[in-house]
């Protein structure tokens, strides 16, 4: 591995170096790799890579921000009815606004994906989340989890679980 300073010097490192003295890093780069390297290569303009496929992408992609993980808990704990949007701002934490541009930011993470662009469409929060008309508890709008992101969160550990949080 080699390494440039922002002085312009470069420092080699073994794999072995590298792995003690930046665990974390090489943790994300096997995770992306991981990520673009999951089964067979799909993804042509004429086969888009399945839903499930994209969903542990957009998952290994980064470091999931708490942000983010308060909305998958919320959405994992409410089950298949969702929860209206009100709801889920207060179960997060979060004001209305707030949480919107939390769901802008998880979609801007959707379609920077890699896969995406398979899609006819970036489908942002939609690849991990079903609109609701009408969800609890009071009927108005809201968002429930796909069963892809429920399936692919049990696969790979609920990352609030990480935290303890």
């Amino acid at each position: 591995m080699k390494i440039t300073t922002p002085q312009g010097y470069v420092i080699e490192l073994s794999a072995e170096e590298a792995e003690t003295l930046f665990p974390g890093l090489v943790r994300g780069v096997r995770r992306q790799l991981a990520g673009l390297m999951d089964g067979p290569p799909a993804g042509t303009a004429d086969e888009p890579i399945s839903a499930a496929r994209l969903v542990r992408r957009v998952l290994r992609r980064h470091r999931i921000p708490p942000t983010q993980r308060a909305v998958y808990q919320a959405l994992y704990e409410a089950g298949d009815d969702g929860l209206e949007f009100a709801a889920l701002a207060a179960a997060t934490g979060r004001s209305t606004e707030e949480l919107s541009g939390v769901l802008g930011g998880l979609g801007r993470r959707i379609n920077a994906t890699h896969g995406i662009e398979t899609l006819p469409e970036p489908p942002g929060v939609n690849l991990l989340f079903d609109y609701k008309a009408t969800a609890p508890p009071g009927g108005a709008w809201g968002w429930a989890m796909r069963p892809e992101l429920r399936q692919a969160l049990e696969d790979l550990g609920l990352p609030w679980e990480e935290t303890g949080g």
